[in-house]
């Protein structure tokens, strides 16, 4: 075997890899034997990491696989994050900067550096496509989802899994032995930008327990955006997170 087949060899066997993890993903709950549980709902919530009042920043990278139907992406993202805001600047398979996006929870500033214009949407009821849909959302909540007990509606379990329904009509499934949230189901009726989130490959860090891989499904269900972190910072200082646009560049509305 020459050199060019020790290669593709790799190259296709890494991606039969990447392509059994993203399956095995998606098929995280198919034990779905859920009962009233006899657990303590308060003594389970207490058990879900929550960092609200300890976690206030972060900062990091990651590689993200952008999937919707008939297109997939590959790009590296740089992400500044605190309780109010989160700046994300995405670089293509090239290394080019390609842009930067900012969100306040309740718009999502996007700044196309190639096009050279930005956009400012909604981030509930937008048509958001692409990286937009992870970048609409506040990364460290994101990392780090909170639950409250008097948001809960109905409380099952699983052999393996603990369901709470909240009254909103969110699913959030925790893991029985370790309490790590292994998947958030919104509602088909939602108008938030994403329909699930994925969580696996959970590590501690600094005392923290977070997830180092993410999946965000997007409204419809067949869009995607699977990001591994591969660096990241614990309350950091932050600058100002603000995009500073070049006085010739438009800001366009929705």
């Amino acid at each position: 075997m020459n050199l060019h087949q020790h290669l593709l060899h790799y190259f296709l066997w890494g991606w039969l890899c990447l392509v059994m993890i993203s399956c095995s993903s998606s098929q995280k709950l198919v034990d779905d034997n859920f009962r009233p549980s006899e657990a303590n709902l308060s003594k389970t919530i207490n058990k879900v990491p929550d960092y609200s009042d300890d976690l206030q920043s972060v900062e990091g990278k990651g590689r993200a696989i952008v999937s919707e139907p008939g297109n997939t992406e590959r790009v590296t993202i740089h992400f500044a994050s605190n309780r109010q805001k989160s700046l994300v600047t995405i670089r293509n398979g090239l290394g080019i900067e390609g842009g930067q996006l900012l969100t306040d929870g309740d718009t999502l500033l996007v700044y196309n550096k190639v096009d050279k214009y930005a956009r400012k949407v909604p981030v509930k009821g937008a048509s958001l496509n692409r990286i937009n849909r992870l970048a609409s959302l506040n990364i460290l909540s994101i990392l780090n989802y909170s639950i409250k007990e008097e948001d809960v509606e109905q409380f099952l379990e699983s052999e393996t899994l603990y369901q709470l329904q909240l009254k909103t009509g969110t699913k959030v499934y925790i893991d029985r032995q370790s309490h790590t949230i292994n998947q958030i189901v919104q509602p088909s009726s939602t108008n938030l930008p994403y329909s699930k989130i994925e969580y696996s490959a959970y590590t501690s860090m600094k005392g923290f327990t977070l997830p180092r891989r993410i999946s965000i499904f997007g409204p419809d269900r067949e869009s995607k955006v699977a990001l591994q972190l591969t660096a990241l910072e614990l309350n950091p200082t932050l600058d100002a997170l603000i995009i500073e646009l070049p006085d010739d560049i438009p800001i366009y509305h929705k």
